[in-house]
């Protein structure tokens, strides 16, 4: 087969974060921000296929079965529809036509990245098709900067990271400016059977509510910028969650893990209002009442996913108490892999 004919598909994978909302990066660059997150195996999909014309089609199946046909690279237009997509076709130099089809296997706002998620698994992929050969934190940062133009948005980086840097559960670290020493990933050592711990014990369901994130994710940023206590003193809690989650964790002993969930969702609560509802305090009430021993909503708040740890062996009952509630269970195991290309 001609090589410019060749079909990339990339498949890169969403995350459940033990805690998020740390990686707004003027809070990061003036005191640092920790994430503990964990890729599942929930995925989005990316497929190039070069066309032998110089035609641009766009397919989302997942939104509707949105399809777009633009005539040439010369008129991608990043404000118009799936304009992140044709934001980050811009950025490379194409010498044919494509079709390129994307879609994830979650609903939309659960607040598992998907965002971000999409738009690093379009630059692997088209990195792969122009054998541009970026490095894990090229294709990172080319995503957020991508995100920043089409979106208007520029909270946050470990969705970023997190599925180039690979699989698996992670701490990772953005370093104070003055520091020097940028972004940290490390993949936490852990045995087969923390491993099989965390899967069996985290309850990982969708409150049915697509949450507002990025309402949410502007205020935060705003409470930031004109020092708002609260705000501040949030962030910094969550992120020295982070590090006590890294060491129970690494420690083997997962008993902490319910107490420390619920200290990081209490922070979470004092950096907007919005972050939660009744809907949510009911959901993590019966999660409770059913043998969970702590909980939070994944990414903004609001809506979206929500993560319980449960008692020993009471992972079934809370399932089952929160799928009559009219929750979506997903049974999730952690992803190893990361980031795929073939």
């Amino acid at each position: 087969m001609d090589s410019s004919q060749r079909v990339i598909y990339a498949r890169s994978p969403l995350r459940i974060d033990f805690v998020g909302m740390t990686d707004y990066v003027p809070a990061c660059q003036q005191f640092g921000g920790s994430i503990v997150n964990a890729t599942i195996n929930k995925y989005l999909y990316a497929t190039i296929r070069p066309r032998r014309d110089s035609k641009i089609i766009l397919h989302a199946p997942d939104h509707g079965d949105l399809r777009i046909e633009i005539a040439s690279p010369a008129h991608l237009d990043p404000h118009g529809q799936l304009g992140l997509a044709q934001e980050i076709l811009q950025r490379f130099e194409l010498s044919t036509g494509l079709e390129l089809t994307t879609y994830s296997q979650m609903p939309a706002g659960a607040g598992l990245g998907s965002s971000s998620t999409l738009a690093t698994c379009i630059v692997a992929a088209l990195d792969a098709l122009t054998g541009h050969r970026l490095s894990a934190y090229e294709m990172a940062e080319l995503a957020r900067d991508c995100e920043a133009a089409a979106l208007d948005t520029t909270y946050g980086w470990q969705d970023q990271y997190s599925p180039v840097t690979g699989g698996g559960v992670k701490y990772m670290r953005y370093w104070p400016a003055d520091s020097g020493r940028g972004i940290q990933v490390d993949r936490l050592a852990l045995s087969a059977g923390v491993i099989a711990h965390l899967e069996k014990s985290l309850v990982v369901a969708f409150s049915g509510i697509s949450r507002p994130a990025k309402s949410i994710l502007d205020a935060v940023a705003t409470g930031f910028q004109q020092r708002d206590a609260a705000v501040i003193a949030a962030l910094k809690a969550m992120s020295e969650c982070a590090e006590q989650i890294r060491l129970c964790l690494l420690s083997g002993d997962l008993s902490p893990l319910g107490g420390l969930l619920n200290e990081v969702w209490d922070s979470h609560k004092h950096l907007h209002p919005n972050v939660t509802n009744e809907r949510i305090e009911q959901l993590y009430q019966i999660a409770m009442e059913a043998g969970a021993l702590g909980g939070r909503v994944c990414g903004a708040g609001g809506g979206g996913t929500m993560i319980f740890w449960s008692a020993p062996d009471k992972d079934y009952a809370v399932k089952e108490a929160v799928r009559a509630a009219d929750a979506t269970i997903f049974d999730c195991s952690i992803d190893q892999q990361g980031l795929l290309l073939w």
